[in-house]
């Protein structure tokens, strides 16, 4: 499998993922957010038609569900009303971000992947969690050095594929100190951490030197 291709597979996965978490969590919130309006009506001094048929359980069940007494059931909707509209956006600027790399992806020459070759991705919004998955995918390139850097929080994974002789820890250790940093983990993989507007250019600068000195493929 190409690298692009690679990439690509990884941010769909990533983006389904995410899109199965909101809908589940949304169809709960709304259920809830139901149960606590017909609760509320009442207390307003009006009782709606469909006050009068719902079962008188249903605001404990709801109560139960969100770990609160029936009274504090508004109050906790509410609040994870907040928390799914913080959801969606970050699912629309993920997705943004995702459609953005597919396409640079599908306009990028394909890499040589039958020699020894270097990956350096940026990760603009992306945390350490996200390097890291990225970069252990990347273990099944025998002959790849992937650089993922993750700008959201300056971090940073290192993965060297299995047949080459370069050590994760001393390509990640080089990033990040250029980036005033530091690093470690082993001779396969790598994590670590700098000043977030330094990282991808760090990454870039030794994605050239070894280029350049090793013969990689950049």
């Amino acid at each position: 499998m190409s690298r692009n291709r690679f990439q690509t597979l990884v941010l769909a996965l990533a983006l389904v993922a995410a899109v199965v978490y909101y809908r589940r969590r949304e169809q709960t919130i709304r259920e809830s957010l139901t149960l606590s309006q017909q609760w509320a009506a009442p207390q307003e001094g009006h009782t709606p038609e469909s006050v009068a048929t719902t079962d008188p359980s249903a605001l404990e069940r709801a109560a139960t569900l969100l770990n609160a007494r029936p009274e504090e059931v508004p109050d906790r909707v509410e609040s994870l009303d907040t928390k799914v509209r913080e959801l969606t956006s970050t699912l629309d600027k993920n997705r943004s971000a995702w459609v953005a790399r597919w396409w640079a992806a599908r306009r990028s020459e394909p890499p040589a992947t039958d020699e020894p070759h270097v990956t350096v991705i940026d990760l603009s919004d992306g945390v350490l969690e996200d390097a890291e998955a990225l970069a252990k995918a990347a273990l099944t390139d025998s002959l790849g050095v992937t650089i993922v850097t993750a700008s959201g929080d300056g971090s940073l994974a290192v993965a060297v594929g299995s047949d080459l002789d370069q050590q994760a820890d001393e390509i990640a250790r080089e990033v990040a100190q250029a980036a005033g940093g530091g690093a470690g983990g082993g001779a396969e993989f790598a994590t670590g951490g700098g000043e977030a507007e330094q990282l991808a250019d760090a990454a870039e600068t030794v994605r050239d030197r070894l280029g350049a000195e090793a013969g990689f493929a950049v």
